[in-house]
């Protein structure tokens, strides 16, 4: 007697065509639908052509986005259900029709460094119709360790160009173009009227308030993220009648600026983080599937793992942008150029002093060649002091200056000259004020700091010394 078992379980390979077959026929099914409300209308415009996407402004095209095989046409090609039947498969709404939406969408990434890295590839991987990558800077051996959409033969490469071509080797279904400069209150309006959401991946408050007014400006929803350290945060601007960043921001700080990664450093996967999850919020954005972080500010702490949301305030009736005070990105850019941060317009200078107290690294170089007796003081932080220092240099750090000065006048035996150095000599000039002020025995005249810091040390004096 034949004992097979024939109602044995189908393979997960037998049950993905099952599903497949299954939405093949929910494509016929639209389709009908699509043809009889054609029919019914009278409308014979193609929804290929109501659909169509204009051109981007100052951009550079990809290569392949020509010929690149994105279906506008309401159905899903079998190509597409195969690369993309693990999401088409999620239930609670997102399936065909979310994926239809994705792939008539058009997306802005300003930024495509630690965050916008992982914001790209996943959008790009998920299928969004059409990216812009905006990014001025070029690839650097420094971003490499969180900014994953480059490669170490990207070095030099312009970051948007070559996250372009990581998109195009990731999903060349996909279109893909560049602005490879940065964005400004001259070119943010156009660009942003032209796609359907914006994610802000800058690293500066001036871009932040420029690219949020456009958005109010044009109704766009913005999707923001940050990381700095161990630390980053989230949240969605501008979204249906939440508020927007001046709601929560209403002027820039004149006198403090963002941090930056180069001074503060950022642990790799941080950024990335954050950036997965504009990512998610980008899709549900320009899907409507689930909650839009539009009332809440998601604070993540990457030392302990912890998330905790906070509920913003509703939109302010006050708010520069959203009450029409601001009108226009001429009137955002005045509203805004006393921001600060990197790469903003407004860079921190050395403090004024007095030139009987400044050495050139040429001279400093001369100094240690005759080997003249000496203090080498370094007032940078402890963790940029461990990456490398002058031979000779001592450590004490700018912020513990002023009470260590008995240390120093331990340390330093009255006739020596004291020669401050830091990493740009900036720290050091604030260093020599501080201790002529402090007038604990120093000759004044022996103090000096080193202009340009060890950054102009490994430009003019040694290409060896390490850049970081």
């Amino acid at each position: 007697m034949d004992t097979t078992d024939t109602t044995a379980p189908f393979t997960s390979h037998q049950l993905l065509e099952e599903r497949i077959r299954q939405l093949e026929e929910e494509n016929v099914m639209l389709r009908a639908k699509l043809e009889h409300a054609t029919q019914t209308n009278g409308n014979q415009t193609s929804f290929i052509q109501a659909n169509e996407n204009p051109p981007l402004p100052v951009s550079t095209l990809s290569d392949t986005a020509a010929s690149a095989a994105v279906s506008y046409e309401g159905i899903l090609n079998p190509t597409q259900i195969e690369r993309y039947s693990r999401q088409l498969l999620l239930q609670g709404g997102f399936g065909v029709q979310g994926q239809i939406e994705l792939q008539n969408s058009k997306v802005l990434i300003v930024g495509a460094g630690g965050i916008g890295s992982t914001v790209i590839l996943y959008l790009a991987a998920c299928g969004v119709g059409h990216l812009s990558i905006v990014d001025f800077d070029d690839v650097d051996v420094s971003n490499l360790h969180r900014q994953v959409i480059h490669k170490n033969q990207d070095v030099g490469m312009n970051k948007a160009e070559s996250a372009r071509r990581a998109v195009h080797d990731l999903n060349p279904t996909i279109s893909c173009s560049t602005i490879q400069g940065p964005l400004t209150e001259s070119n943010a309006l156009e660009l942003i009227q032209t796609h359907d959401c914006v994610v802000d991946a800058s690293d500066n408050p001036l871009t932040r308030y420029l690219i949020n007014d456009a958005c109010v400006l044009s109704g766009k929803p913005l999707v923001s993220g940050s990381a700095m350290g161990m630390e980053g945060q989230l949240t969605v601007y501008n979204f249906r009648e939440g508020p927007c960043y001046r709601c929560l921001y209403p002027k820039p700080n004149a006198t403090e600026g963002s941090k930056s990664c180069a001074d503060n450093g950022v642990l790799g996967p941080v950024p990335g983080l954050i950036g997965v999850l504009q990512a998610v919020e980008t899709i549900k954005v320009l899907t409507g599937v689930g909650e839009v972080m539009s009332d809440r500010l998601l604070m993540c702490d990457a030392s302990q793992c912890s998330f905790v949301r906070i509920k913003k305030p509703p939109k302010q009736p006050q708010c520069p942008a959203c009450s029409g005070t601001i009108r226009s990105m001429k009137d955002s850019y005045q509203a805004s150029q006393s921001a600060r941060g990197p790469s903003c317009s407004v860079q921190r200078q050395a403090p004024e002093v007095s030139p009987q107290h400044e050495t050139s690294v040429q001279e400093y170089h001369q100094i240690r060649q005759r080997g003249d007796p000496h203090i080498l003081l370094d007032v940078r932080v402890h963790e940029q002091f461990d990456l490398c220092r002058l031979p000779g240099a001592i450590n004490i750090p700018l912020s513990s200056l002023t009470q260590q000065h008995l240390q120093l006048v331990k340390l330093v035996p009255a006739n020596l000259p004291i020669y401050c150095v830091c990493r740009r000599g900036i720290a050091s000039a604030m260093a020599v004020n501080k201790i002529l002020q402090e007038e604990i025995g120093f000759d004044p005249s022996a103090v000096h700091h080193i202009v340009g810091g060890l950054d102009a040390w490994r430009s003019q004096i040694d290409k060896s010394f390490p850049q970081y």
